[in-house]
């Protein structure tokens, strides 16, 4: 397993099926997972890669998609009520990572991208519905986990999900990559994990696209989303040309 050593305080182990990052104290992290989502406090968190096809959420073991992200995070020996997790088909040795700082502040983004089935526009026709919890699991996806060192109020997490999300958007804008359901222009899929430190005394407020804090979480989106889409999916700005209306 590679072993990566984290600015913020821990560290980022990678195989061929997740990445995991373990902090060296608790972190306070909002995540879009089924699995322990929402606010929590973690001791890790990860991205895993669903190799193999079902064709529902119930053939999955543990019959759920959270019941499944729970049996990995217990494989890795993770605490199943401290960690939360991202589901791609997406390959772990195409990830991206990006790292950038401000003063005392610290921002490190680990993505894994796949774009080639299931880019999608918001707005175009559902690729699935949900009914009584039952769904299929997405392939591909775009999975970012967004990590820093300073303290961030959950309002301001909310709001810098908001600027990855926009990040993520721009590059595909820029790398040209349409929806195939529709042919518009794709805006993203996936999900994400924030994580900042709850114990630092460094407080920011806005995480918006015009706060530097919101430009140090985009550029390390765009950089890492573009790292690994240029590996798992061939897709490069200078191979995409560029759109005309």
């Amino acid at each position: 397993m590679e072993r990566q050593l984290l600015k913020i305080g821990g560290t980022l182990y990678a195989d061929s099926q997740a990445i995991i990052c373990r902090f060296t104290s608790p972190l306070v992290v909002l995540s879009t997972s089924l699995y322990n989502g929402g606010y929590l406090t973690a001791d890790a968190v990860f991205n895993h890669r669903l190799s193999f096809f079902v064709n529902s959420e119930q053939d999955l073991p543990g019959g759920s998609m959270a019941n499944y992200l729970r049996i990995v995070a217990e494989g890795y020996g993770l605490n199943r009520e401290r960690a939360t997790g991202l589901l791609t088909s997406a390959r772990m040795n195409c990830r991206g990572y990006s790292m950038r700082t401000h003063n005392e502040t610290i921002i490190e983004v680990v993505a894994t991208a796949g774009v080639d089935g299931n880019a999608v526009c918001a707005g175009d026709p559902a690729c699935y519905a949900e009914h009584n919890g039952e769904y299929l699991p997405v392939g591909g996806t775009i999975n970012i986990i967004a990590l820093t060192n300073i303290n961030l109020p959950p309002g301001t997490m909310a709001k810098a999900l908001i600027s990855i999300t926009e990040a993520k958007t721009a590059v595909l804008q820029e790398l040209a990559v349409l929806s195939p359901f529709t042919r518009n222009q794709a805006t993203g899929t996936g999900g994400i994990i924030l994580a900042c430190n709850p114990a630092s005394t460094v407080v920011c407020g806005d995480a918006g696209t015009q706060s530097k804090l919101g430009e140090l979480f985009c550029r390390a989106v765009k950089d890492a989303v573009s790292q690994s889409l240029a590996k798992e999916c061939n897709l490069e700005l200078q191979r995409q040309g560029c759109m005309s209306g």
